[in-house]
């Protein structure tokens, strides 16, 4: 029994502490217009950084893609193979980017959201 008043003690001093924090970060100041401006301004100048590379990477995933194509009847040889370890170095340095990319992505999408709501 006493452990049980215990384990409840706990649970809603735990629960206390849980709805003062939610009550202290809903209470926080809204952004102001200017706050909002700049990082308007910011993500705008990083959307059109990524579209402009995304576009770049795009082309040459095509260019890729397109070469390998070629090499599907005939995969064997020094030139296939230089050929194919080519590829993957590209294909490595293409997936860091996507992911920073991707990462960046849902960021922009989580701040547009908000921006939204606020601006109707």
């Amino acid at each position: 029994m006493l452990k049980m008043k215990k384990i409840l003690g706990i649970l809603l001093a735990v629960c206390f502490v849980l709805s003062v924090t939610i009550a202290s970060a809903s209470a926080a100041p809204p952004k102001s217009e200017k706050q909002w401006g700049s990082e308007k301004y910011r993500f705008d100048n990083e959307k059109r950084k990524f579209d402009g590379e995304k576009s770049k990477w795009d082309n040459e995933k095509r260019r890729w893609d397109n070469e390998k194509r070629g090499w599907d009847g005939r995969k064997y040889g020094n030139n296939y193979n230089r050929w194919n370890q080519n590829y993957n170095r590209w294909f490595q340095l293409y997936m860091k980017w996507y992911l920073k990319y991707n990462f960046w992505h849902k960021n922009y999408n989580n701040w547009y959201s908000g921006y939204y709501r606020y601006h109707r």
